[in-house]
Formats: C-alpha cells, sequence, structure tokens
C-alpha cells in the first residue's frame, strides 16, 4: 500500500473517512492467471512476484490491495510447520496432505507433535526472508507492507486432520482437540511475531479462518472464541483484520468482544444484517459477490456493487464503517472489466458523499 492508501484504511477503522476505499483481498489464486504467469512461477521466480504485484497496482491504482505483496505459498505456511507433506501444480493452489485422518490416534499423535518454530521450521524461513528482500523493492515504488497475515488455529488444524475429522474431535474428544488446538493458536502467534520482526512498517495483522464458522453460534462462543481471542489479544498495538467466508453467521455477534477491528465476510449473508449483528465499531469489508467478476458483465457488477453500497448506506445511516470488499478474496479468473466496474460503481458513490 501507498501512504495514502494506508492514510484513508486508518481514518475509515477509525470511521472517519471522507470516502469508501475499494479494499481487495489479492493473493496467488487470483495474481498469476491475471498476469499470466504459472502457480510455480509465482511462487519460485522472484522476478515473477515482483512483476505481477507492479502490474495489479498499475492496472487498478484506485484499489487498495490486502494485504499487499502478499508472501504466502496457497495455505501451507503454517501445516508445513507441523510436517505437513505438500504438492505443488503449474495450474493450481498447492494441495496439503494431513499427518493423519485417525481419529482413534488423534491424541497420541497431536500429543507428541512439537509446536513449530516459524524461523526454522517448514517453508515459513524462506517467506520471512522473501520479506526482507522485498521491502525495499516495494519502497522503493512508494509501497510498504501494512499487515502481516496468518491462517486462523482451526484452518491450520483442518488441514493437518481434515476439517470432518477436527469437528468429530471436537465433539468426541475435546481434551485431544484442545491438544491440537492450542499448539496450532501458539504457531500462529509466533508467526505472526516473526513477521513482525521482519516487517517494522506493519501496523495490522490479518487472520484468515473459515473452519471456525462451522459452528452454532453458541458452540462457537465457547469452542472457538476463546483461540480466536487469544490471537488477537496477542497484538494489542495493531490493527486487526478477520476474515470468514463461510456461509453463516455465527461468529457475527462476537467479533467485537474478540478484538475484531474490519471483518471480511461472505457474499452470502445480507450487508445490512451483517451490521446489525457485528455491532456499530466492527468495520465491515465486504461483500460483492466473487464470481461475479469472472462470469458476468461489468453492467451486472457495477449494478451489484451500487445496489450493496446503497443498501449498507440505507441501513448504517453513512458510509461510516464499510470497506468495499469483494466476499471473500479475489477468484481464479477474475476479469480486469469487471474490477474496473466495481471500482467505478464506487468511484461514483463517492462522488455524492
Amino acid at each position: 500500500m501507498n501512504s495514502d492508501q494506508i492514510k484513508l484504511i486508518e481514518e475509515t477503522l477509525d470511521h472517519r473517512n471522507s470516502k469508501i476505499p475499494v479494499a481487495l483481498i489479492a493473493d496467488s489464486p487470483w495474481i498469476p492467471g491475471y498476469c499470466g504467469h504459472s502457480f510455480i512461477d509465482y511462487y519460485a521466480n522472484q522476478q515473477v512476484f515482483i512483476d505481477d504485484n507492479k502490474k495489479i497496482i498499475k492496472d487498478f491504482p484506485e484499489a487498495i490491495f490486502i494485504p499487499g505483496w502478499w508472501v504466502e505459498y496457497g495455505m501451507t505456511a503454517e501445516p508445513s510447520g507441523f510436517g505437513c507433506p505438500m504438492c505443488y501444480y503449474e495450474d493450481n493452489l498447492p494441495h496439503l496432505r494431513p499427518i493423519t485422518e485417525d481419529l482413534e490416534k488423534a491424541r497420541e499423535i497431536f500429543g507428541n507433535i512439537h509446536t513449530p518454530d516459524p524461523r526454522m521450521d517448514g517453508i515459513m524461513p524462506f517467506l520471512l526472508k522473501q520479506h526482507q528482500v522485498y521491502q525495499p523493492i516495494m519502497q522503493a515504488e512508494g509501497e510498504e507492507f501494512y499487515m502481516v497475515c496468518a491462517r486462523g488455529p482451526f484452518t491450520v488444524a483442518s488441514h493437518m486432520f481434515t476439517v470432518t475429522q477436527l469437528l468429530m474431535l471436537m465433539m468426541m474428544d475435546p481434551d485431544a482437540a484442545d491438544v491440537l488446538l492450542s499448539k496450532t493458536t501458539q504457531l500462529v502467534i509466533d508467526w505472526l511475531k516473526a513477521q513482525l520482526e521482519t516487517v517494522k512498517t506493519a501496523k495490522a495483522i490479518m487472520v484468515l479462518d473459515d473452519v471456525c464458522g462451522y459452528f452454532s453460534p453458541e458452540d462457537f462462543q465457547t469452542l472457538c472464541q476463546p483461540y480466536m481471542q487469544k490471537v488477537f489479544d496477542a497484538f494489542p498495538e495493531y490493527r486487526h483484520f478477520f476474515h470468514n467466508d463461510f456461509t453463516s453467521n455465527s461468529c457475527y455477534p462476537h467479533l467485537e468482544e474478540m478484538g475484531v477491528h474490519a471483518f471480511n465476510f461472505t457474499h452470502k449473508e445480507d450487508i445490512a444484517a451483517t451490521r446489525e449483528m457485528a455491532g456499530e465499531k466492527v468495520v465491515l469489508m465486504g461483500n460483492v459477490p466473487p464470481m461475479l467478476l469472472v462470469n458476468d458483465t461489468p453492467e451486472m457488477v457495477y449494478n451489484t456493487t451500487k445496489e450493496i453500497v446503497e443498501k449498507y448506506i440505507a441501513a448504517n445511516g453513512s458510509h461510516h464503517g464499510l470497506i468495499l470488499s469483494t466476499g471473500g478474496g479475489l477468484p481464479m479468473g477474475a476479469k480486469k472489466e469487471n474490477i474496473d466496474a466495481l471500482i467505478a460503481a464506487v468511484r461514483d458513490i463517492n462522488k455524492t458523499l
């Protein structure tokens, strides 16, 4: 992000922005394909990564890319520290194989596994080094790292054990599940801290966890919130972004208590209803349907974006508390003309504020 974009995001988080920002979660599902490169080239060739991130900024100067120059290899960073096998492909995201799918052996396996050190375990040390390499290049472009990111404790655990097995373990053997989730929670905290030690410009953290959305509101509060809140509580001096685009609103009433400042949520939830559930303080980051940018026309994208923003303003009484985004990250195949239409819709609304 450049300094003007950071200023606008900060003002928006404080509910004192004069215009609505457009902020899009951009990472490897979208960037390499949009720029005409394979996934492997994007991950392995530093010049490709640099050129591709420069290109999207040049092509969409009015958009704020979240987190911006995101150093990630799909979802492999955190689980790799626990020893999850990884598979990489030219034409798709990396795939992780679970450590075990044996529910009966989970207590023993996860009880004996060590909590990784992100400075030396898995591929995380390589990502930290890439942060160091890219910072001076970004600064020469007038950009800097505003935030660092981590997958949340439940998402990390789900790659170690599969989602289904994790949910079963939490219900059948909560003590064993706590052993696993305590370790993944600690890794998330340690991984964010290691990135912050490397990235001195960061003012925010983002935690991405869809799996904790699988629970009912009551179960979320008792089974999930303590782990998620521990992560956010570990960073009192930073802004807290939370991504959960699972098709459930179970976490929405608990966001403020968790310490979330900005929330990226699914397009399948009504933005006016979400505003009411989340409370007044949490800034909503949403929620244009992502696949609209792949499958529909610029006119449809423009009209849908405008309708969402107008609905939000009518429900909220003002434009404050909104970062216009997609209801999730930019998907594979999102087209330039459709992203331009989304930006144009917000630009036109901002003229009326």
